[in-house]
């Protein structure tokens, strides 16, 4: 253990306050059980997100050739509880770094130094705490690569999207009324209230331990976004190879270190497999407001976008401009 290790440790515990190659992954065929997935409250979080881009992979590939395939991506994406996107790509954060090795070894240096209990009643009470261990800035860092390369795949699926708004025009059952479009902006209003479940597939493969792997390769530096490969029917995750070397690396953004405290923190529950009886403080390390707030403004767009909507081209521009696009910019606005 360093020095400088021991000392973080020592003054948090005290009450002090700090400064602050393609891999894929098939779930085992079984269902997951209540408790398991209330003992991995990040997987199952996670699979949310993983659902969410899921449809948005299908959207990005079939395109629209009929007024339902229009009405279904609107409710596949536009239909997410704002709340539970946000904890879900908080969750995936954070099980990107938690794959960092300096972090990883610093946590567990803490944990068998200090025990176990001393090191998660510090991080309770300080949640800028984890951040300030060897390695805790890299492992965010390895997480905002990731999660940029989701925001760059999400702007760019709405310009495809926006652009079939477009080219639509030329289709007869395009230029046809929407009908009660008040009635289908109010139904996607009611759904986000209680959210799009995660589907049990990708919760699987979530809480697979070859899922470390993939994850490992989302945070490298030139990694393409690990849902290119995954659709609404997915019961893989497959991450294509890694350009070592060839991304922008990235870092918190003014005003942002909050998010990453909360991403790091939970990602070092995650390091030490973490139980239920912690649960809670997992959730709130997970709710996180601005984030929440800014996919909120982005539904009450979408519903307003739809609700003013007269032809099926129309919506499909709606769909882009605030089911893809604002999303994008809400997770990428952590770092710059």
């Amino acid at each position: 253990m360093t020095i400088k290790t021991v000392i973080t440790a020592a003054a948090v515990f005290a009450g002090l306050t700090l400064p602050a190659t393609a891999q894929m992954v098939t779930p085992a065929p079984q269902k997951v059980s209540a408790a398991g997935e209330q003992s991995d409250p990040l997987a199952k979080a996670a699979a949310l997100y993983a659902t969410y881009q899921g449809e948005v992979t299908d959207v990005k590939t079939n395109g629209f050739s009929s007024a339902r395939d229009i009405e279904n991506s609107l409710n596949n994406l536009g239909g997410h509880n704002p709340e539970q996107l946000t904890q879900g790509w908080m969750a995936y954060s954070a099980l990107v770094a938690a794959q960092n090795p300096e972090f990883r070894a610093a946590v567990l240096d803490i944990e068998g130094y200090y025990g176990r209990d001393s090191l998660m009643t510090g991080m309770q009470n300080d949640v800028r705490y984890a951040r300030t261990l060897s390695g805790g800035n890299d492992a965010v860092n390895q997480a905002l690569t990731a999660v940029n390369a989701d925001s760059r795949r999400l702007i760019g699926a709405a310009a495809f999207v926006k652009e079939q708004a477009y080219s639509l025009q030329a289709s007869g059952w395009a230029k046809g009324r929407v009908g009660n479009s008040q009635a289908k902006a109010t139904n996607l209003f009611a759904s986000t209230q209680s959210g799009i479940p995660a589907r049990g597939a990708l919760v699987q493969a979530m809480q697979s331990p070859e899922i470390n792997t993939v994850l490992e390769q989302a945070g490298r530096s030139g990694a393409p976004s690990v849902w290119e490969s995954v659709t609404g029917a997915a019961s893989t995750i497959r991450v294509p190879s890694a350009v070592a070397g060839l991304g922008q690396s990235h870092r918190v953004a003014r005003g942002k270190e909050p998010i990453a405290d909360r991403i790091t923190t939970l990602a070092a529950y995650r390091i030490l497999n973490a139980d239920p009886s912690v649960a809670g403080s997992m959730h709130q390390a997970m709710s996180e407001r601005e984030t929440q707030g800014c996919l909120n403004m982005a539904n009450l767009n979408l519903q307003q976008c739809v609700a003013a909507a007269h032809k099926h081209y129309e919506v499909p521009f709606c769909i882009g401009e605030h089911a893809l696009a604002d999303v994008g910019k809400c997770i990428g606005k952590v770092s710059n």
